[in-house]
């Protein structure tokens, strides 16, 4: 009797070890996981890939050089954009100006004539001296190279007013329009970043619009975590949250919280609640304060949230 009553007060103060070891459940905590913002960057004109101009891994700054192409055919049409332009520019030459004057000049000295011839002729048929079709002749005559001076007094005063500067905006417009895709053989980096994936190699041939090289925004790190609909009323966009990862045991690292969804949706397989799995729950997106650089893309985190539940 007394061994039973001994095993029956050890069993229970075995329970009540085992219950009090029990850890306590955070019913404020979920689980995620950390993710980054990407960013694939593409030069907008195709040409071979010449140079490589950073390595996978290596960290960027905004504008650093990542590739570089070449396109000698964009080059040409550049040079030949150019040289119009500049010929634009330069207006007529001075050869040229003096050639229309002397067109002009010549069709005025043959327009009096003709003006003479005119006259003339009309003396002449008033007397019926000549006939009223050599009369004809001769009036048609001077008053077609009356217009011919017009229109060769007009060619003389165009070249010497230049060129028109909506041909000198359009030329600019061309050329500024192929110095901008010659920039875009450089492919440079947006902002400070990774250089996660390089998907090219020297001498590879690309399209405009190909992707290039992947980047990790690492300064941009986030972790979306689902939580069940009574959360909502406690839950708010810019609050904060705390945010361990088992990389850093017992470090809280800050968080604030950037999106909550709008539409409920079922609970993701590998993402867990601290309470009993519901069948329906609420992404939460939470910006990471990462300016020390100890998180990665790809670490388990849990989150708890400020308010609690």
């Amino acid at each position: 009797m007394k061994t039973k009553l001994f095993l029956r007060a050890a069993a229970l103060a075995f329970c009540a070890l085992i219950t009090s070891c029990k850890p306590n459940v955070n019913h404020s905590g979920v689980s995620g996981t950390i993710e980054v913002d990407e960013v694939r960057v593409a030069p907008r004109t195709g040409g071979r890939i010449v140079k490589l101009l950073a390595q996978e891994g290596d960290g960027l700054m905004p504008g650093q050089p990542i590739v570089e192409l070449e396109a000698p055919d964009l080059r040409a049409r550049r040079e030949t954009i150019a040289a119009q332009l500049a010929e634009l520019e330069a207006g007529p030459r001075k050869e040229e100006l003096g050639a229309a004057k002397a067109e002009w000049e010549a069709l005025v000295s043959q327009l009096d004539l003709a003006r003479l011839e005119a006259r003339r002729a009309e003396e002449l048929y008033a007397e019926k001296t000549i006939s009223s079709t050599e009369h004809d002749r001769a009036i048609a005559a001077a008053q077609t190279l009356e217009k011919t001076v017009a229109a060769a007094k007009s060619r003389h005063e165009l070249l010497l007013a230049g060129t028109r500067s909506e041909l000198l905006a359009a030329g600019r417009a061309r050329l500024a329009e192929v110095d901008a895709q010659l920039r875009e053989l450089i492919v440079v980096s947006p902002t400070n970043c990774v250089l996660e994936t390089l998907s090219v190699k020297v001498g590879d041939v690309v399209p405009p619009n190909r992707e290039v090289a992947t980047l990790l925004l690492t300064n941009h790190l986030w972790v979306r975590v689902f939580v069940p609909e009574p959360w909502l009323g406690r839950v708010k966009l810019g609050e904060s949250a705390t945010v361990r990862v088992d990389a850093f045991p017992g470090r809280d690292f800050k968080g604030v919280i950037e999106q909550i969804a709008r539409a409920a949706e079922f609970t993701p397989r590998n993402v867990q609640t601290t309470e009993e799995r519901v069948k329906q729950v609420f992404g939460v997106k939470v910006r990471l304060d990462n300016k020390d650089g100890d998180l990665r893309a790809g670490m388990a985190a849990d989150v708890t949230f400020a308010n609690g539940k």
